[in-house]
Formats: C-alpha cells, sequence, structure tokens
C-alpha cells in the first residue's frame, strides 16, 4: 500500500516540476501587470506544493526502509 503511494508521489512530483517553469518571461512581457502577478502567485502556489510533496516522499522513503 505505502509502495504504491510512494510510487505516485513520485509520478507527481515529476510532473509537478516538468509543469513548473519559472523562466518563461518571453510570454509574460505581453501579459498585463495583473496577470503577470496572479500568475507569480500560482508559481509560488505550484513550488509550495512540489516542496510539501517532496516532505510526503521523504517520509514515505523513511517509512518504507524499515
Amino acid at each position: 500500500m505505502f509502495k504504491i503511494i510512494w510510487y505516485l508521489l513520485n509520478f507527481v512530483i515529476i510532473l509537478l516540476i516538468l509543469f513548473n517553469n519559472p523562466s518563461s518571461n518571453s510570454m509574460n512581457n505581453f501579459m498585463g501587470q495583473n496577470k503577470f502577478l496572479t500568475l507569480r502567485s500560482n508559481q509560488v502556489n505550484i513550488q509550495r506544493f512540489i516542496f510539501f510533496m517532496v516532505i510526503l516522499f521523504i517520509f514515505f522513503t523513511a517509512l518504507l526502509s524499515t
């Protein structure tokens, strides 16, 4: 059971890291300032979620190693 959750966490973390692209500034130049701020806050939220998922990954790795 824990191994399945561990594999799913791996997959989700990889997808989130690939989805998160903080260097997409060329697209942001064409947007207004308001949209840029919401895009930046979305990136921060995604990065916080990735951090939370990595903490869960470390927890399940420690749990499975025992």
